[in-house]
């Protein structure tokens, strides 16, 4: 027998000794920041990821999974609670004033911990402690970085959570993406700043799929493939204008794949409704531990599987960015109910505009009357307190139903199970001070300011150095 097949069959053979010793499966989240369906297995052409087509094709694929915030802090303090980002006061992001977790509420670690799990968390490297981000006080999360640092035959609950392709977005040399080539989503003008950025946010899904494909090298390495049930999702939709910190679709609508080893279901495609908090509880159930009945997540796989009827959203403030929304889906009708219909969809936000060449774009033609419809309504003053869309009809969202009289029975079905919903979810928040969200704004700005005095520019910028400032960034080249 050759050397190659003796190991093989050795490291086979101690997989299987292992998954009997060990009886209870491991549990692995695979976090990544910033993302929507941006993944060749969910039919985008432009963009290589064959170690998370490869991880559909021994799973199932979720296209109707949306996380319940789209922003990372509220976003995973909803996760690792398994509860609505309101219910636990962790809606504004990275929350200022703190504060301890509801009594009865715990991180979902303490129920992998009670039941013998060892919990750990890392990064990209392996070698550094991963992101948690959570908006409420914590200790003591996580047992370690590397699950390896377990006892024998002991399962793990572990993260990894991979920055890209959040941003600053990251080229890939190996795999270059033409910016002219892209196809961009119909949300956005046919600009080529927006798409020499579109590219690069590509690029980094590529980043990300050379990390996934380590991980599961890993994993078979250590003869824990087969012992490990894993799911793949994103923390919140992808990092461009209109999406990330708004609740469209593309600001919630995330990835979600799952492997589980020991109920493959191969190369499979669920339209089922899963909000990310779903993963939560779905774990401890597929570990053989009781769900407890204060989650709002549902199980959506298994024996115990439940039906979801709606996915919620929830906004507060972002950064120097206050503002209050709230939404719903059924998976084909989407109501979006804006409680401060006063402010702008461009309110100032220091971290758009340091980092999102379509803020200054958007600005800088809506000024010079050279942005087209439908695009001129993100440049309202002020917004309508409802929004209502046929996702079906109007992927893109931009043609806003609510008030038709064609509609108005749906629409009414989701305005009251919203607000009788909300009465529940919202017990537990807090809203920030003014003097609160003050402070926020102030070091937002002081943030913007300090990163570009950085890059030379110092003062009040101007869209105009704005515009120079992405044109040398992205394109090598001069504005004018």
């Amino acid at each position: 027998m050759k050397l190659k097949s003796i190991i093989s069959f050795m490291m086979l053979l101690a997989a299987v000794l292992h998954i009997s010793a060990q009886k209870k499966p491991n549990i692995l989240w695979i976090y990544s920041d910033d993302i929507s369906l941006e993944l060749s297995c969910y039919g985008n052409p432009d963009v290589k990821t064959p170690n998370l087509d490869m991880l559909a094709s021994q799973g199932t694929r979720y296209t109707k999974a949306y996380t319940t915030a789209p922003v990372c802090s509220s976003s995973r303090s909803s996760i690792i609670t398994g509860m609505y980002p309101t219910a636990i006061n962790s809606l504004d992001h990275r929350t200022i004033n703190k504060m301890e977790l509801p009594e009865h509420v715990k991180p979902v670690t303490e129920y992998f911990r009670e039941a013998g799990y060892f919990c750990s968390n890392m990064d990209k490297s392996f070698k550094k402690m991963g992101k948690t981000d959570f908006n409420f006080l914590t200790k003591n999360i996580f047992d370690a970085i590397d699950w390896q640092d377990r006892d024998k035959d002991q399962p793990f609950y572990a993260q990894v959570n991979i920055k890209y392709p959040h941003r600053d977005f990251d080229y890939d040399k190996d795999n270059p993406i033409d910016y002219k080539t892209v196809t961009l989503p119909a949300c956005y003008p046919d600009h080529e700043l927006i798409k020499a950025d579109w590219a690069m946010y590509l690029e980094s899904i590529q980043h990300l799929d050379h990390v996934i494909g380590n991980i599961i090298q890993r994993l078979k390495d250590e003869g824990v493939w087969e012992n490990t049930i894993i799911f793949f999702f994103g923390d919140n939709g992808r990092p461009h204008l209109r999406d990330k910190q708004f609740l469209y679709e593309a600001g919630l609508h995330v990835p979600l794949i799952v492997y589980n080893p020991f109920k493959p279901e191969k190369n499979k495609a669920s339209t089922k409704l899963v909000s990310i908090i779903d993963v939560t509880t779905t774990s401890l159930d597929l570990a053989g531990i009781k769900v407890p009945e204060h989650m709002h997540g549902k199980i959506f796989m298994g024996e115990n599987s439940e039906k979801r009827e709606y996915i919620y959203g929830f906004r507060q403030r972002c950064g120097d960015a206050p503002d209050n929304i709230r939404s719903i889906t059924d998976g084909r009708y989407k109501l979006i109910w804006n409680r401060r219909p006063d402010l702008p969809y461009m309110q100032l936000s220091s971290y758009k505009r340091l980092q999102y060449p379509a803020f200054t774009v958007y600005k800088y033609l809506h000024s010079k009357g050279e942005l087209a419809a439908p695009f001129t309504n993100f440049m309202a003053e002020e917004r309508p307190e409802f929004e209502f869309y046929d996702l079906k009809k109007d992927p893109m969202e931009f043609n806003n139903l609510s008030g038709s009289l064609k509609h108005a029975k749906k629409e009414k079905a989701l305005k009251c199970q919203l607000i009788s919903a909300l009465k529940e979810f919202e017990k537990g928040m807090v809203e920030e001070d003014e003097a609160t969200i003050t402070k926020a704004k102030e070091g937002s700005v002081a943030w913007f300011t300090k990163a570009m005095a950085k890059e030379g520019y110092t003062g009040k910028i101007s869209d105009e150095e704005m515009m120079e400032f992405w044109y040398q960034k992205l394109l090598n080249k001069s504005f004018k």
